[in-house]
């Protein structure tokens, strides 16, 4: 059998639409992922996971 290895998530910066790959957080024997505190490109702090995105971008704000 050969080991997969996990894609992080990815999040969109809802500010100018920077893509991130999620920071991993490990909890027990799991891995998490989680979006960046701050967009290093316009210091936007809100954040959407990328399969979300099209669902967010749609929306008025």
């Amino acid at each position: 059998m050969s080991h997969t290895p996990d894609l992080p998530e990815q999040y969109v910066c809802k500010g100018c639409q920077a893509i991130y790959a999620g920071s991993v957080l490990k909890r027990a024997d799991t891995h998490h992922f989680e979006a960046p505190a701050e967009c290093s490109a316009c210091g936007s702090t809100a954040f959407v996971p990328l399969e979300q995105y099209i669902h967010e971008a749609g929306q008025s704000a």
